[in-house]
């Protein structure tokens, strides 16, 4: 019985080259988000160290105002970090839909190629049958003759 070969497994190879590749996008998006989401608690964390700071005991008024500098700068960061966090997921959120979207389309394929595996092997197994009845019958009518 000769090997099932595929005639789109270069089209299945193009799918799965195009699912890795966005697979990896997804993945750099992901990891955009998650050191925004970083900056953006160790923001937090700055901001409240800053507010404990303000308001100490002997702290003079030149403290006091470089402490409301201090905390506007990190408000405004915070603000930075927010907004570039929102277009990170949003690009994620892009980089996840050509994910999905490309595991549709290798799936399709996949799914093809076994359907046409499943059908290549049972027409084989019949014709194989098909011989070795054949082959059968001749062995009975030549014991017959004999």
């Amino acid at each position: 019985m000769r090997r099932f070969q595929f005639k789109l497994q270069g089209v299945l190879t193009v799918r799965e080259y195009t699912l890795e590749q966005a697979k990896a996008r997804l993945a750099e998006k992901s990891g955009a988000c998650a050191i925004l989401e970083l900056r953006l608690e160790e923001n937090a964390g700055l901001t409240l160290d800053a507010a404990r700071t303000r308001f100490r005991k002997g702290g003079s008024t030149s403290d006091f105002q470089a402490g409301e500098r201090y905390a506007r700068r990190l408000e405004q960061e915070r603000e930075r970090l927010m907004k570039a966090l929102a277009m990170a997921e949003a690009e994620r959120e892009r980089a996840r839909a050509a994910y999905v979207e490309a595991s549709k389309a290798k799936e399709l394929i996949q799914k093809l190629k076994e359907r046409s595996e499943a059908e290549y092997y049972k027409t084989a197994r019949l014709e194989e049958f098909k011989a070795l009845d054949d082959m059968a019958a001749m062995a009975r009518a030549r014991a017959s003759v004999n």
